[in-house]
């Protein structure tokens, strides 16, 4: 008798497989948590191949076919997708994910209709969610002699570049798109001594989050508790790491010359949200609740969102009564009654990749290192006569470090004006 053979137990075919789907289903969140979407689509197919049909699966799989460059392919299965079934009974995101494919495929016609598709089903899924009645039928009129009132919030932490330098340049131009606000900064001690004091300089009003709100609120969300401040009569909720422009400059303008207590933009093919984080504003009602308790609420049901925390909770608590009064700027889905964008100077930052919310940073940069594995680099970026720009520590990695660099730092880098270097 072999070892072991009499007390050997064999799971049922249908247990068996259940086992190894779910390990796949858990290799499958591991590799996209690194953003791996070749493994993700390797891992995809191996389970497509236990469940051919399954549509979460087949769902996941064309995201990772898309986010590895393969469009056409991605199209296909999110159209077979799409045409195999009823639109309530596919996975949320995936309509979302075939206007995206659209929009890289510049298939306008098709991003509309998709789009338009995904905002439309999501309006009718959130919309049954609880809506505070406004103060009055008509918004206060916007005061330009008093800046205090009017701010620009932002959330921000950490200490990379891309998020530490964009943040200080939106205080600056700040001053020169947006005269009648002022900006300022959500943010903690995580972010460097020398930014916050820069932020200051450029006259952003700098807000340390601390205590309950710390341990309690999200820092994607810090830049919302501008809602609960009384003093603040009309807000916009912006993204560190995407700059202000002429262009959102005049969508604001056209804001502010109209009856309604809320805004949003939508400038690109992936704006599929009811409520994009960083592109909506708003005048302060006093009839919400505050944030805090929304947040605690929410959390105490969706703790596994907080990835995307801050877009969730905008849709689920602030949807219903956004949209009772809402001035939208979107020239691609014209979902809820939108607006083209009002004509407008021409925008200040010279690159094809722009759009109302677009990342800076889209560029890696870095240089060799003699560090050892694992250490910190420190580095700086130093202008045409030698003066330091700024200053950051990065891992290194193989030999060297590799940052995401806003352009407007990396074009004059790699235009020779400015110097990038090792402090040793």
């Amino acid at each position: 008798m072999r070892p072991f053979q009499k007390n050997t137990l064999t799971s049922p075919p249908h247990v068996q497989q259940e086992q190894r789907l779910n390990a796949l289903a858990q290799q499958y969140r591991d590799a996209i948590a690194l953003n791996d979407y070749a493994a993700g689509k390797a891992i995809a197919e191996a389970t497509l191949r236990l469940v051919p049909r399954n549509t979460d699966v087949l769902s996941s799989y064309a995201l990772c076919l898309m986010r590895t460059g393969e469009y056409e392919k991605a199209y296909k299965t999110y159209k077979k997708l799409l045409q195999s079934q009823p639109l309530e009974s596919l996975p949320a995101t995936m309509i979302d994910g075939l206007a995206e494919v659209c929009g890289w495929l510049n298939r306008p016609d098709e991003v509309r209709r998709f789009g338009l598709m995904s905002l439309e089903q999501g309006d009718q899924k959130f919309s049954s969610y609880p809506a505070y009645p406004l103060p009055a039928p008509q918004p206060p009129v916007f005061n330009p002699h008093n800046q205090a009132e009017n701010a620009i919030a932002f959330t921000l932490f950490g200490s990379l570049v891309r998020y530490c330098e964009s943040a200080v340049m939106n205080a600056k131009v700040s001053k020169a798109l947006f005269p009648n606000w002022h900006c300022r900064f959500y943010l903690d001690d995580s972010v460097p001594q020398d930014v916050q004091q820069r932020l200051r300089e450029a006259g952003a009003k700098v807000i340390k989050v601390e205590g309950e709100q710390h341990q309690n609120i999200p820092p994607l969300m810090w830049r919302f508790l501008v809602l609960d401040d009384p003093t603040v009569k009309r807000y916009l909720i912006r993204d560190a790491d995407s700059l202000l422009s002429e262009r959102e400059q005049a969508a604001v303008e056209a804001w502010l010359q109209s009856d309604c207590w809320y805004h949003h933009m939508r400038d690109y093919f992936t704006h599929t949200e009811l409520l994009l984080a960083g592109m909506w504003g708003g005048c302060h009602n006093p009839n919400l609740p505050s944030i805090i308790n929304q947040t605690r609420e929410y959390l105490s049901q969706q703790d596994n969102h907080r990835r995307f925390v801050d877009q969730y909770f905008l849709r689920q608590h602030l949807w219903p009564t956004v949209k009772q009064s809402l001035l939208s700027h979107d020239d691609l889905f014209g979902f809820h009654q939108a607006h083209p964008f009002p004509a407008h100077v021409p925008i200040r930052w010279q690159t094809d990749k722009f759009h109302v919310g677009s990342n800076a940073s889209y560029q890696l940069a870095g240089i060799a290192s003699q560090k050892e594995e694992g250490e910190l680099q420190q580095w700086e970026v130093l202008d045409a006569q030698g003066n330091r720009l700024c200053q950051y520590a990065t891992v290194v990695k193989n030999h060297e470090w590799r940052e995401l660099m806003p352009f407007f730092l990396l074009d004059r880098i790699l235009a020779g004006e400015w110097q990038l270097r090792n402090i040793n």
